[in-house]
């Protein structure tokens, strides 16, 4: 069976139940294992679920054993992943760039205990949501067979922590320096100066707000308590806003925010302040990856019967980045970065009915972009 990453073959089920009467047999593993207050279970040497504590069971909200034995993690966690290719968990080019199926393999091949930090995007109900784990694998063989004993723990909200403090302790205190840094100035300049100065100074009190109702806005998505408030929106004057507001933040220094001439004047429906959030993450995080003296470009353009606002900027992503774009925490940006795609993602397909996605290509750069419909005749 084909595969672009993991070993696709399976044990068939009669070998499973084998694998899990032979484990079975060992003094007191019931009683140790399910006794543990962590998610924990067995492998076989094909990856394949063989043994589970009763915390497993619960979290998957599984009530019988027999629903989980012979299927792999990301199958049996749910992940959107687990799919794509036939061979199942393991087997997809996303599978290259999971935690958890690299502390797997390279614990089978050192035969070392393995920890990796593992980022799941899991559909749950219909919607897509995504925690965050820290994996363990522990190799071992018994009567000749090889198992690998696997062990997770939920750190969701402990990265989720670390990034509002991120967020509050770094990037809105350093607007808020520059912000302080402009008043001081005011002082000492001539009055000729001024206004420019004082439009500064309004574009940074609105990024430090923008970045707190940024976090409010994706709690909210995420405890499903977010109010969708559609008004009617003009495309061209919705963009304009967008490029106003960040014409002075610190990403756009040296750099241009463009509105496409092929831009398109169309009235549709939607939540303005979600929209506007989404927008500026595409359009900040195109500017984070454009050079020095660089574009950025702005899009309004029917598609068909849907309606697209995408942002342009030059660079390639590279694939290793191309596949964890929407996941959470994920960030090319160092460590307790990493809102701003994820944020788009749910925001936009979850609450106001969009489609977010992105291409990328070494020749045209990267676009991301959001299509909705809800286009208002004239």
């Amino acid at each position: 069976m084909n595969t672009k990453y993991a070993p696709a073959e399976r044990a068939p089920l009669s070998d499973v139940l084998i694998s899990k009467s032979r484990l079975e047999q060992l003094p007191f593993i019931n009683e140790i294992f399910c006794s543990l207050s962590y998610i924990f279970c067995i492998f076989n040497e094909q990856r394949q679920i063989v043994f589970v504590n009763d915390v497993l069971l619960k979290s998957l909200g599984v009530d019988n054993v027999d629903k989980v034995l012979g299927r792999r993690f990301g199958e049996a966690f749910s992940c959107i992943h687990s799919g794509d290719e036939k061979g199942g968990c393991g087997t997809s080019e996303f599978c290259r760039f999971c935690g958890a199926i690299d502390s797997i393999l390279q614990s089978k091949r050192t035969m070392e205990k393995t920890r990796e930090e593992c980022r799941v995007k899991r559909m749950v109900n219909g919607n897509e949501s995504s925690i965050e784990l820290e994996v363990t694998s522990t190799p071992f063989v018994y009567e000749d067979e090889y198992f690998t004993i696997f062990s997770l723990i939920d750190i969701t909200d402990r990265k989720r922590r670390g990034l509002i403090e991120r967020i509050f302790f770094h990037d809105i205190l350093n607007t808020a320096g520059s912000l302080s840094n402009i008043f001081e100035l005011l002082e000492e300049v001539e009055e000729k100066e001024k206004p420019e100065l004082l439009t500064i100074a309004s574009s940074l009190s609105q990024q430090i707000l923008d970045e707190i109702t940024t976090q409010r806005l994706l709690l909210q998505a995420e405890n499903s308590s977010l109010i969708v408030n559609n008004q009617r929106i003009n495309s061209l004057e919705f963009l304009e806003v967008v490029e106003k507001d960040l014409k002075y933040h610190d990403v756009a220094t040296d750099k241009v925010i463009v509105l496409d001439r092929l831009s398109e004047s169309v009235d549709f429906v939607s939540d303005p302040v979600i929209l506007r959030k989404i927008i500026n993450n595409m359009v900040k995080n195109a500017l984070e990856a454009t050079p020095t003296t660089g574009t950025v470009s702005l899009m309004a353009k029917r598609i068909g019967d849907k309606f697209r606002i995408s942002v342009h900027n030059e660079t390639f992503m590279m694939p290793e980045v191309e596949k964890q774009v929407f996941m959470r925490s994920f960030s090319t940006k160092g460590v307790q970065r990493g809102l701003g795609t994820y944020s788009m993602k749910i925001l936009g397909e979850q609450y106001l009915g969009g489609k977010v996605n992105f291409t990328t290509d070494v020749s045209d750069g990267t676009t991301f972009f959001i299509d909705m419909g809800n286009i208002m005749s004239n």
